[in-house]
């Protein structure tokens, strides 16, 4: 890894890394534990699933929609 890869020498410090880093952590907590089949209904839609995989899309799609925004700022 060269030196203009490394993260800011702050980058670990920042509050802002840490309530993210937490987050994910309850949420990665939060789809381990809830695993068991559930119907999902989305407008006209129903369809039976996984809760984790459920819950792993709404992640995602949550991380995604973050990413986008914060990359429109720049």
């Amino acid at each position: 890894m060269s030196t203009s890869e490394r993260p800011p020498a702050g980058f670990l410090r920042s509050p802002r890394t840490w309530v993210g880093l937490a987050i994910a952590a309850v949420a990665v907590a939060f789809i381990v534990q809830n695993r068991q089949s559930v119907a999902i209904e989305l407008l006209f839609v129903s369809v039976a699933a996984p809760l984790w995989i459920t819950l792993s899309g709404v992640f995602l799609a949550g991380f995604v929609t973050c990413w986008l925004i914060a990359r429109r700022r720049r």
